[in-house]
């Protein structure tokens, strides 16, 4: 039997942080980003729970909060909790670091996420 091989958290935090900035339904190369960030990160065209990162991430929920730890150590999203669940949000931090380091990330872990998404290819949102 094969040994299954888990990932560090840090690659899947580079995961939830790409679902992070989808939901801002923005492109990572448009050449205004920095103008439409803020306005977007104040009412995000979507919601993103802990369930749809956990989702994201194919983990269990252990692994989604120790993600979502790390990004709000690094100051790179929010979490607020409402009567709904909770709302999970890049912010402006998470938006410059994806774009100074995606192209980076995608590179440094290739392997991991060929293996992540071995059966489902990747979603559009991580191209």
């Amino acid at each position: 039997m094969a040994e299954r091989q888990y990932r560090g958290y840090r690659v899947y935090a580079y995961i939830a942080l790409t679902r992070l900035f989808h939901a801002l339904d923005l492109d990572l190369q448009q050449p205004d980003l920095g103008a439409v960030v803020a306005v977007r990160i104040e009412r995000p065209p979507q919601r993103v729970s802990k369930e749809e990162l956990l989702h994201a991430i194919r983990s269990n929920s252990h692994m989604t909060e120790k993600v979502i730890d790390y990004l709000l150590a690094e100051k790179f999203a929010t979490v607020t909790k409402d009567e709904i669940g909770y709302d999970i949000r890049i912010t402006t931090k998470g938006v410059d670091h994806l774009r100074k380091f995606h192209a980076f990330y995608r590179e440094l872990y290739a392997r991991e996420l060929d293996q992540h998404y071995k059966y489902t290819g990747p979603p559009g949102w991580l191209r």
